[in-house]
């Protein structure tokens, strides 16, 4: 069968084969299975060599699934409206406690898809998708937005002045689970602290130029005119924020924390350079990036008024928020991109004086986890649980507040950039705890 590849794979469904069956303490109808390095809690009746679907959490069901398999616990929306599911009105996949075990994903039998394969289709383990032929199973769940703060006014965009491949926007990071199998035990990787708080991007790429009026005489008559020249543009993760170039940019809270970010940094950059990093800690209005995440810093001295708030006083990178580097790339005039290694990218920061994202672990895999076990893909399964039992499930280190670490991004050393996260089952009970209460994650809106 062909399966068109998933919009966001860390949001997508696997079909996984049950490898191990853990029981529970004071639980009698459900266990704990250990799928793709996620411990889930499934109905006592699954069985080792079981196939089924494993959907990660905060994905999206989408409503048919739901339906043609009585999931709702409302039991009108479903099919059999005598039989009653478990699955709220929002289709979403928590990250739950259950009598003190967590479960961080759910296990469907590989039956539950069959209402939307056609004849003679076949799935087989490994398999991803979030679509079965024209109809949706599942993505990712995204709360509802509400107005942001101090939005402007809609103007009418601009031409863009970017040249075609010199600007990029960083590309999701996948999750390490779904990707052991491009590690080896002599892999080199680097382990760095996953910092939770605003992706942001400055560059200095080259732009189309403002042609004035000799230069469009000039370019009338056949002479060979310099149309494009290096300038600065910064954004968020996935949104332009140069004022010239996206007029309409809303800045949540409305600061424009990435225009204050990209102050700092673009003196930096040389002809062709781009620097990916993270924004963390207070904004200028006194709020936090991300609600508790402080990362050791302090808010800023705001003056109030009648209105909702007014600039900060004193407002002071490394003070209020940092600044924390994790990728630099050199673009080309032919738009060819050259990475910048983990240790180039280490090595950079400490010279100009700006801040990496701190690295935990430098070398070969198989330092990291040593075990020699008999097959690879059990050496593979032993790295995943090493990295979580030495990085993850611990507090924020960085932080005064008492919060739980995001986890680690992993990276491995080659001339492409290449790099999986392994984020922490604490942290995904506390956001699940949070999209509960409606609170918007800044990442998720810019």
């Amino acid at each position: 069968m062909k399966l068109k590849k998933p919009v966001n794979e860390n949001y997508s469904a696997t079909v996984v084969k049950i490898k191990n069956i853990i029981p529970l303490d004071n639980c009698d109808n459900v266990v704990h299975s250990n799928i793709m390095g996620n411990l889930v809690i499934t109905s006592k009746d699954t069985k080792i060599g079981d196939i089924g679907i494993y959907f990660p959490v905060e994905t999206q069901l989408s409503d048919i699934y739901c339906k043609m398999n009585n999931l709702y616990r409302h039991s009108d929306l479903n099919l059999d409206k005598d039989k009653k599911g478990y699955i709220e009105d929002n289709r979403r996949i928590k990250a739950v406690k259950f009598r003190g075990h967590e479960s961080q994903g759910l296990f469907m039998p590989i039956s539950s898809v069959n209402p939307f394969l056609a004849e003679g289709d076949i799935l087989k383990e490994g398999n991803e998708f979030d679509y079965l032929h024209d109809t949706e199973i599942c993505k990712k769940y995204v709360i509802k937005r509400r107005n942001p703060q101090g939005s402007k006014q809609s103007k009418k965009p601009k031409e863009s002045k970017i040249v075609e491949n010199q600007f990029r926007f960083h590309q999701d990071t996948n999750m390490l689970y779904k990707h052991l199998d491009r590690f080896n035990p002599d892999t080199p990787i680097s382990i760095t602290y996953k910092i939770h708080g605003t992706s942001g991007i400055s560059a200095k790429v080259l732009c189309k130029k403002k042609l004035n009026l000799w230069d469009k005489i000039g370019r009338f008559l056949g002479f060979n005119i310099i149309n494009a020249e290096y300038d600065n543009i910064f954004s968020s993760r996935k949104v332009v924020k140069n004022d010239d170039l996206n007029p309409n940019a809303n800045h949540f809270y409305g600061d424009n924390i990435w225009g204050i970010a990209n102050a700092i940094v673009k003196d930096y950059l040389t002809n062709g350079m781009t620097i990916y990093y993270e924004i963390a800690g207070y904004l200028p209005n006194g709020s936090m990036i991300q609600k508790d995440y402080d990362y050791g810093f302090t808010p800023p001295d705001v003056i109030k008024d009648n209105e909702d708030s007014l600039p900060s006083v004193g407002y002071k990178e490394g003070v209020n928020y940092g600044i924390f580097i994790y990728r630099i790339t050199y673009t080309n005039s032919e738009g060819k991109i050259f990475e910048f290694s983990a240790r180039q990218v280490q090595n950079w920061c400490i010279k100009n004086g700006l801040s990496p994202v701190p690295e935990l672990f430098y070398g070969r895999a198989d330092e990291v986890f040593a075990d020699k076990r008999i097959t690879l893909d059990n050496w593979r399964s032993g790295f995943l649980e090493k990295i979580k039992f030495d990085y993850n499930e611990k507090n924020c280190y960085l932080c005064k507040s008492k919060v739980p670490e995001e986890g680690v991004v992993v990276r491995i050393e080659q001339p492409d950039f290449e790099a999986y996260k392994a984020k922490s089952a604490k942290f995904y009970l506390r956001e699940t705890k949070l999209l509960d209460k409606g609170e918007e994650d800044i990442e998720e809106i810019n």
